[in-house]
């Protein structure tokens, strides 16, 4: 190759016939049969991004509740908290109490550990908190646990130290414990490179990062694997393609690509021996994964052609690093650690863990906007179909890897929900009918109730009752329309129950009136779905309605709520939906 090169350049051989034979030589070499992975030079392009982080770690602090005192009212007083941050704090401090079964049930003089948030930066921001609680799972060793939850593939042991910092109640790090509950810093390799010097070590040179020496580890943990999920070339090359596609990008495998060179002559690339990626933006990316290709081809590509890269991909290089080295090229793209739960939708909101996250800042309508990439080891549970669903249809693509299987999902589920229960939100009184009857109160209509009697007032009259509810000899009266006060304190004296209603006020308020006045047990707010509770991946989601406590629980909301979506609550939380 190199004396192909060099005799290119001479001014004998520059003419038309013999460069277009030396070219054809180029192309031969760049098509020859895939060899066997080799274990090349380590030419893995990483990026660390410093973080704005206090020289104050970030850990849990036990806290003593006070009289009167609420989980939310502590939370609020937590140093550097926003409104922002209490749903998130509040689900930390339910991580790291896992013995408290009902966290809204504390007391006087009770003690429970607070994730502590970090001062401010001086700057006029508050930063958020750099840590996220993580339960320890049989098997775990801290190591396993920075390389799989935390993403870092180099310098792992100043990770190890630095979760070690985060958990004072480590001493040893070779001595975790199943169910245990720690804190882990988010960032991964970011939050390392952003400690101190003495606990960081040498700044990484940019960004071809040369291969550190390994690293010493105790005898009870050398056995770990390097890297965060590395997979048989197969399975990643696989992984890689379904990734590219679910964010609208186009990837090849098989078959020839082409570049013309000139108006008679064309590059010939074999797809199966170097993949071709294809992205919005008109980039296009080869991804040489057998070494086949030489600095000068690589050049040769790039001057010709300025939207096409060709990449080295070895064999020891995760998806992520892979997706690092094509999103590099690409000025549409960018791939970052999850600081974050990803939210997709509005009515309900979804919130999603994932480890990596892909931002697509060059979006078609029918496009992914963004898409989330969450690891899953072999006990972890996989995220329901019907959550996965509902937020690719608000541009959040999310897709789960295992590093035995690659790809993985849950398969879809089958929900058999009858139709959704719709009130009429008016008239009135077609709406307290429905809702009464619904929730199987036995009630009746256009009831004459007498409120002057003949024998005792010397003339008969009564008042018509839109809706009219006996319980235990107690009546209970509902009138869509006001009434004279005289026929109020008449029926107010004989032990009648009144609930006056009104088209004019909101659907809302009636029903409030109507639960208030039949002393139903109801909760109006936001209510919170969260899927650890229930021994699920990490998603959370919540909408705002009214909670009516029967034999069943029963939300009543004014918004469609997607079918799936009532189908895992149904399934999950015995919930049923009805709507207004």
């Amino acid at each position: 190759m190199r004396f192909i090169l060099q005799t290119l350049r001479s001014e004998r051989m520059i003419n038309g016939k013999s460069c277009r034979l030396y070219l054809s030589a180029l192309v031969f070499m760049l098509i020859l049969p895939c060899l066997t992975f080799a274990a090349g030079e380590d030419t893995a392009q990483l990026t660390f991004r410093k973080t704005a982080v206090s020289q104050k770690k970030s850990h849990s602090d036990a806290y003593t509740v006070r009289h009167g005192e609420v989980l939310s009212s502590i939370i609020r007083t937590i140093p550097g908290i926003t409104e922002k941050d209490v749903p998130r704090y509040y689900r930390l401090t339910r991580e790291l109490n896992p013995e408290i079964t009902d966290i809204d049930k504390i007391y006087a003089g009770q003690t429970i550990i607070l994730p502590t948030g970090l001062p401010d930066s001086g700057k006029g921001e508050t930063n958020r908190a750099a840590s996220r609680a993580y339960k320890i799972r049989k098997g775990d060793t801290l190591l396993r646990i920075v390389y799989r939850e935390m993403g870092v593939t180099s310098r792992a042991w100043d990770a190890v130290r630095a979760v070690q910092a985060a958990n004072p109640r480590i001493i040893d790090v070779n001595k975790i414990y199943e169910g245990q509950t720690i804190l882990l810093p988010e960032g991964g390799a970011a939050i390392l490179l952003a400690e101190s010097p003495s606990a960081a070590g040498p700044a990484v040179p940019d960004p071809q990062v040369e291969k550190a020496a390994p690293e010493e580890a105790p005898a009870a943990l050398k056995a770990e694997p390097k890297g965060a999920v590395v997979l048989p070339p197969a399975q990643r090359l696989a992984a890689i393609k379904h990734i590219i596609t679910k964010m609208k990008g186009n990837m090849m495998t098989s078959g020839n690509y082409y570049l013309p060179v000139s108006d008679t002559e064309q590059l010939t690339i074999d797809c199966s021996v170097i993949p071709v990626v294809e992205l919005d933006g008109r980039t296009t990316v080869f991804l040489d994964t057998a070494s086949r290709s030489s600095t000068p081809l690589k050049k040769l590509i790039s001057e010709h052609w300025k939207n096409y890269h060709l990449i080295k991909i070895n064999d020891q290089d995760d998806i992520i690093i892979v997706l690092k080295k094509i999103f590099k090229n690409t000025p549409g793209y960018e791939i970052s650690k999850a600081q974050k739960p990803l939210v997709a939708g509005s009515a309900p909101s979804v919130e999603i863990v994932t480890d990596w996250v892909i931002t697509k800042k060059i979006s078609r309508s029918s496009s992914h906007d963004m898409l989330g990439i969450r690891f899953v080891g072999p006990n972890d549970a996989l995220l329901p179909r019907a959550v996965v669903n509902y937020v690719a249809g608000h541009s959040l693509a999310i897709v789960e890897v295992s590093p035995e299987k690659g790809i993985v999902e849950k398969p879809q589920e089958i929900y058999s929900l009858p139709p959704v229960v719709t009130l009429p939100s008016s008239p009135c009184v077609d709406f307290a009918w429905a809702l009464i009857t619904h929730l199987n109160i036995q009630a009746e209509r256009n009831i004459d109730v007498r409120t002057f009697n003949i024998d005792q007032d010397g003339f008969n009259l009564s008042v018509k009752a839109d809706i009219s509810v006996t319980d235990n000899d107690r009546r209970t009266l509902v009138f869509a329309r006001t009434l004279p006060e005289q026929f109020i304190e008449i029926l107010q004296k004989t032990g009648d129950k009144l609930i006056f209603l009104s088209d004019d006020a909101d659907p809302a308020a009636n029903m409030e009136r109507i639960l208030k006045g039949m002393n139903l047990v109801y909760t109006t707010g936001y209510f919170n779905f969260s899927g650890p509770d229930k021994n699920q991946a990490p998603y959370h989601f919540g909408f705002m309605g009214t909670k009516i406590k029967t034999d069943k629980n029963i939300y009543i909301v004014n918004f469609d709520l997607n079918r799936e979506l009532r189908g895992l609550l149904h399934e999950t939380w015995e919930a049923e939906i009805v709507q207004y």
